[in-house]
């Protein structure tokens, strides 16, 4: 693996570091950083985009730990998957959820789905429909992920998670995992943690939300390492099984790794090959007249 410079040297495409739009969710700029292809889409083909959320607390390990470059250039050489806008927001310890309380992270999911990604659809040559959306993200970003793609699965075709903090509810008298939580989860959601808005936040909650049959479904993509924290692993079993019992499209891998880069970097080599034939560069003429942008959420009261 190429050191993070000498990588950067040889790109097919275009880093684009600490990039802001305005946030009328968060009162302030929202930081994102962007991997693009370095030309111009052919004639009548746009860019798909590939949201990459980051862990706890990073803010641009996805480019220089996780070499995203290299691995988008490789699936885009072997004709895995088009010429994509990669983009990364930079939102350190918000679990990526909507947080008002005083000294918070402030309405970061509102900020990405209503600020950011009508910002980037404006400024890019963007596939501006479902089927030229995807996201993935890991640890805290794979929850994230997830959590968008339940929340707004007219936005996103497919979800993948590495890693990702995916936990059942907490219940009422488990008063041990909740002190445990209380200092995990950065007062994302509350400090003390409330366990009611967790579990309101919560994945498991979504999936037994999601009235049955309920079109669209993002497809999903879950991943771990055989040797990551063993509550992370039987969790993101349960999940997968509770994925499929409501009827989603849900693949699972668990194979050789643990909580790091070379495992996360394996991962997402493995889900672009799975996400390439999802993905558009030619948005259906139904879909572009009738496609609800990213700021229009009607879809779910946030909890």
């Amino acid at each position: 693996m190429l050191a993070a410079a000498d990588a950067q040297a040889q790109l097919a495409g275009v880093v684009e570091r600490h990039q802001t739009t305005e946030s009328a969710a968060l009162g302030r700029p929202l930081v994102y950083n962007v991997y693009r292809p370095a030309a111009e889409p052919a004639a009548g083909r746009r860019w798909p985009t590939l949201y990459l959320l980051e862990g706890r607390p990073a803010e641009a390990d996805w480019l220089d730990q996780g070499f995203v470059y290299e691995v988008i250039d490789q699936a885009v050489a072997e004709g895995l998957i088009p010429p994509t806008l990669v983009v990364i927001p930079v939102t350190p310890y918000s679990w990526y959820v909507d947080n008002p309380d005083p000294g918070g992270q402030g309405m970061m999911r509102t900020a990405i789905l209503q600020d950011l990604a009508p910002a980037i659809d404006a400024r890019y040559p963007t596939a501006a429909c479902r089927e030229g959306r995807a996201i993935a993200g890991v640890s805290m970003g794979g929850y994230g992920a997830l959590l968008y793609a339940l929340d707004r699965p007219d936005e996103f075709v497919a979800a993948a998670s590495f890693s990702g903090a995916i936990a059942p509810p907490i219940d009422a008298h488990d008063l041990p995992r909740l002190k445990r939580a209380d200092a995990f989860y950065d007062g994302a959601f509350g400090r003390p943690l409330d366990r009611d808005r967790f579990n309101a936040w919560n994945l498991f909650t979504r999936v037994r939300a999601r009235p049955a049959g309920a079109e669209p479904a993002p497809a999903i993509l879950l991943a771990a390492g055989d040797r990551d924290r063993g509550g992370l692993i039987q969790s993101t079993v349960r999940f997968h099984a509770a994925l499929l019992r409501a009827g989603f499209d849900s693949s699972l891998r668990i194979g050789p790794g643990a909580h790091d880069w070379p495992t996360w970097r394996a991962h997402l080599a493995d889900a672009l090959r799975w996400l390439g034939p999802k993905l558009t560069t030619s948005c259906p003429q139904a879909a572009d007249s009738q496609v609800q942008s990213p700021g229009k959420d009607e879809t779910r009261p946030t909890p």
